[in-house]
C-alpha cells in the first residue's frame, strides 16, 4: 500500500498557510544555482507607515502590501486569541491591525528580514521594541505549534495505515514533516538581562493551556536575573566617598543603566521544550523546539568540536527560523562569532540523532536546508559587517525584505560646544582605507600635536585593530601616551585617568567598545581627535562633551573621515550633509 495523500483537497487547500507553502516547496537545480550565485537585487520599494524617514526595499515580486493588509489566517486558532486577549489587556488595538500584527505578517512571510532602524527600549523606544519583539515572539510561537501539531497529526495517520496495512508502508513527501533534528527556531542575544527580557515575554504569550507548568522558571531566574559585575567594583568609577564614610553611585547615562542595569553576561545558551501542557525550560538541546543563546556560547561550542573537544553541534542542522535581536549590540562584542554560527548552520549532520530518515524533509536531505531558513536581523543601526552576513548567509529562496532609513540632521542637537572640524582623506578601495587613514595621521594631524607642552590629548578610535596601529606608531615617536584600551582593566584604567589629568601623560588613546561597556569620562580632555568615527550615534556626544571640563579656550575638536565612512557619517550628521561632505571638492568642513 503506498500511502500518497490521506489530505482529501479541500482539506490541504485550507491548510495551506505560509507556513506549509515555505517548508513544501521543492527547488528546482536552476533555483539552487542561482541562490548559490548570492546577487540580490532589490526591485521595489515601499514607504513605511509605522517608522518615520524609512521605506522597505526587497527582492523579487513586491508582497509587502499584501502582508499589511491580510488578515491573520495563518494564525493558529488558540494563539490568535490569547494574543487577542494580551493586546486589549495592554490597552493596545485588535492584533490584526495593531503593530504587532503588522510586523507579525511581515515575518510570518518567511523572508529574510534586515530592520536596523528600530529604536531600542534602553534608548527610550520601548514601545516600538516590545512591539517588534512580541512579533517575532508570536511568529516563533505560530511556527513551533503548527511544526508540532504537523507532526502529531502524521504520527496519528501513518500508525492507523501501518495497524491495516498488509505489505511495507511506503511513505511519500506529503508525510516528510521534519529535519535531521528537532529545534527549529534560534533566538540570538547578545547578553543574558534581554534574554530574560524574551523568554519571560515568550512565556506570557503562550496560551495558558500550554504552559500548566513552566519547569525550572526558578532556575532560570536566579542564573539570568542580576550579577554584580567584577569590573563594577572600580571605585574611582563607581563610588564616591562622602563625608559620613558611606558610599554613593555615580551615576551613569540611561540608556547605559537600561541596558547593562541587570546581568549582562554574554555567555549563556538555553534550550526550551514545549509539551502539550507544559514549557520546559533547560531542555536537552536535541529535545528542544527552541533555542535560545549568545553568539559567544554557540561559537564556543562549535570550537570545542572543531578542536575535538565536543562530539557534534548537529542541533544547528535543521533550523528553519533565526532571529537576531539587538545586532548593533553583538556588533559591539564580537560579531565574527554570530558570522560563524549563521555559516555553521544548517550543515549536513554528523550523525542520526534517532530521526526517522523516512520522515525527513527531502530538501533537508540534497543539502538545501539553508535556503529555506528564514532569518529575522533587529538592531538600532546597520554597518558593514551586518551588511556582508545578511546578503552571503541568508540565502532564504523566499527572498529579502530591508528597512532603509534617510537620517535626519540633528547634529546641532547633539553636543552642546564646541566647532567641530572635519577632515576627508580621500581612498580607492576599502582594501586600503586603514593604511591610507594612518597616513592621514601620520602626515597631517600628528605633527600639530607631537611638540605639545599642555597635553591634553584624546585620540577617539573605533576599533581595536585600529588602537593597535595608532599605539605602535605612537611608541615608535616616543610619545608620552597611556592607553584606554578593549581590554585595559579597571585598575589600569584609574592610572590613566590620573595620569593623564595631571599631565603625567599628554596623549590618550580611547576606544569605542570600552566607552560603550563602561562609560568612562575623562576629564582633562583640551584637544580631541576623533581618528575614526563611532558606529554608534548617541557615544559622539557623550565623546565630544568630555571636552566641557577644559580650561584652555584653545581647546579644539577634529574628526578624520572617508566616503567609506558613509554609514557611521550619515548617522551622525544626517543623510544630505554627509552627501555634500563625502561629494564636495574641499576636504574641510566646519560644523557647529
Amino acid at each position: 500500500i503506498t500511502f500518497c495523500c490521506s489530505f482529501s483537497k479541500s482539506l490541504y487547500l485550507c491548510a495551506c498557510s505560509s507556513f506549509l507553502l515555505h517548508l513544501e516547496k521543492n527547488l528546482s537545480d536552476e533555483e539552487v544555482e542561482s541562490l548559490s550565485k548570492k546577487k540580490w537585487k532589490y526591485r521595489w520599494e515601499v514607504p513605511s507607515l509605522d517608522l518615520s524617514n524609512c521605506k522597505w526595499v526587497g527582492t523579487g515580486d513586491c508582497c509587502l502590501k499584501d502582508m499589511l493588509d491580510s488578515s491573520t489566517r495563518d494564525v493558529k486558532q488558540s494563539l490568535y486569541k490569547h494574543w487577542l486577549e494580551v493586546c486589549k489587556l495592554y490597552g493596545g488595538r485588535d492584533f490584526p491591525v495593531s503593530k504587532h500584527g503588522s510586523f507579525f505578517n511581515i515575518f510570518n512571510s518567511y523572508r529574510d528580514v534586515l530592520h536596523c532602524n528600530k529604536k531600542p527600549f534602553y534608548l527610550k523606544g520601548h514601545g516600538e521594541d516590545s512591539n517588534i519583539m512580541d512579533a517575532y515572539l508570536m511568529h516563533s510561537l505560530n511556527h513551533i505549534f503548527r511544526s508540532i501539531d504537523l507532526v502529531k497529526k502524521n504520527d496519528t495517520k501513518v500508525a492507523k495505515l501501518q495497524e491495516t496495512a498488509e505489505s511495507e508502508l511506503l511513505i511519500d513527501d506529503v508525510v516528510r514533516d521534519r529535519g535531521f533534528t528537532r529545534p527549529k527556531v534560534l533566538i540570538l542575544l547578545p547578553i543574558r538581562h534581554i534574554a530574560l527580557r524574551v523568554v519571560k515575554r515568550l512565556i506570557q504569550l503562550t496560551p495558558q493551556a500550554s504552559k500548566v507548568n513552566v519547569e525550572f522558571m526558578d532556575r532560570f531566574l536566579e542564573e539570568f536575573g542580576y550579577q554584580e559585575d567584577e569590573a563594577d567594583l572600580d571605585n574611582e568609577e563607581l563610588k564616591l566617598k562622602i563625608g559620613n564614610s558611606k558610599s554613593q553611585k555615580i551615576s551613569k547615562p540611561s540608556d547605559y543603566e537600561a541596558l547593562f542595569g541587570g546581568n549582562s553576561d554574554d555567555d549563556f545558551m538555553i534550550g526550551i521544550k514545549f509539551t502539550r501542557k507544559s514549557i520546559r525550560l533547560y531542555s536537552d538541546f536535541y529535545s528542544s523546539d527552541m533555542i535560545v543563546a549568545s553568539p559567544l556560547a554557540l561559537r564556543e561550542k562549535i570550537d570545542k568540536v572543531w578542536a575535538k573537544k565536543e562530539e557534534d553541534f548537529d542541533y544547528l542542522s535543521s533550523i528553519e527560523v533565526t532571529i537576531v535581536d539587538h545586532a548593533d549590540v553583538i556588533a559591539m562584542q564580537n560579531w565574527e562569532h554570530l558570522a560563524v554560527v549563521l555559516e555553521q548552520s544548517n550543515r549536513m549532520p554528523s550523525k542520526q540523532h534517532g530521526t526517522d530518515i523516512m520522515r525527513i524533509r527531502k530538501w533537508h536531505l540534497d543539502g538545501h536546508a539553508r535556503f529555506y531558513r528564514q532569518t529575522i536581523v533587529l538592531g538600532h543601526y546597520v554597518n558593514p559587517d551586518i551588511n556582508s552576513s545578511f546578503n552571503n548567509w541568508c540565502v532564504n529562496y523566499q527572498g529579502k525584505d530591508n528597512v532603509v532609513a534617510v537620517m535626519p540632521d540633528e547634529f546641532q542637537y547633539m553636543v552642546s560646544i564646541l566647532v567641530q572640524i572635519y577632515e576627508r582623506f580621500d581612498v580607492g578601495s576599502i582594501a586600503d582605507i586603514d593604511d591610507i587613514r594612518l597616513a592621514h595621521f601620520i602626515n597631517k594631524v600628528f605633527p600639530k600635536i607631537k611638540d605639545s607642552e599642555e597635553g591634553g590629548i584624546m585620540i577617539f578610535i573605533s576599533s581595536y585593530f585600529e588602537f593597535v596601529r595608532v599605539r605602535n606608531f605612537l611608541k615608535s615617536q616616543n610619545a608620552s601616551f597611556c592607553l584606554l584600551g578593549d581590554n585595559t582593566k579597571p585598575k589600569d584604567v584609574s592610572r590613566a585617568r590620573n595620569w593623564f589629568i595631571q599631565g603625567k601623560h599628554k596623549i590618550m588613546l580611547y576606544t569605542e567598545r570600552l566607552l560603550f561597556f563602561r562609560r568612562y569620562k575623562i576629564r582633562g580632555v583640551r584637544d580631541l581627535i576623533i581618528y575614526s568615527l563611532p558606529e554608534r550615534k548617541e557615544l559622539y556626544p557623550e565623546v565630544v562633551n568630555m571636552l566641557e571640563g577644559a580650561n584652555n579656550s584653545n581647546m579644539s575638536c577634529t574628526a578624520l573621515f572617508s566616503k567609506l565612512d558613509w554609514l557611521r557619517l550619515e548617522r551622525i550628521v544626517g543623510t544630505a550633509s554627509a552627501k555634500r561632505m563625502v561629494t564636495s571638492d574641499k576636504p574641510v568642513f566646519v560644523l557647529c
